[in-house]
């Protein structure tokens, strides 16, 4: 008995030490970013590549814990560690136009220590129409 308390025991002090990036970076910190990217216009079927940048003007370090689009035909990557003050993250984002036309918008909400705690990005353009 006293060896399943024992190991009860550690078990337990190991999964508390154990903590999340987001009780990790507890602290919030403010950021620059422009939350628009518009690509103009591209022919349909196209992906269009675009870049944001997401600058620390905070004190603590940067923490983007998720990068989330709106839809399956947008791709998002991101900074995964750590970004120092005064350094920058980025978040990489793709939209295939397959099957778009017409002036669209996509979205990309980040997660990350900030506040508030979400961070909307937006990329917008005309898709051309390949029939034209």
């Amino acid at each position: 008995m006293k060896k399943i308390s024992f190991v009860a025991g550690i078990l337990l002090a190991v999964l508390s030490s154990c903590k999340s990036d987001r009780e990790r970076f507890a602290e919030d910190t403010t950021v620059e970013v422009i939350e628009v990217y518009d690509f103009g216009e591209v022919m349909q079927g196209e992906i269009v590549k675009a870049k944001f940048e997401i600058k620390n003007t905070g004190d603590v370090p940067l923490k983007i814990f998720e990068a989330k689009p709106s839809c399956g035909c947008t791709l998002a990557s991101f900074t995964e560690e750590a970004v120092e003050p005064g350094k920058s993250a980025f978040v990489e984002a793709e939209v295939d136009t397959k099957g778009m036309y017409s002036t669209i918008s996509k979205s990309i909400t980040v997660m990350a220590n900030t506040q508030p705690t979400s961070i909307p990005l937006q990329i917008t353009g005309k898709i051309l129409s390949k029939d034209l």
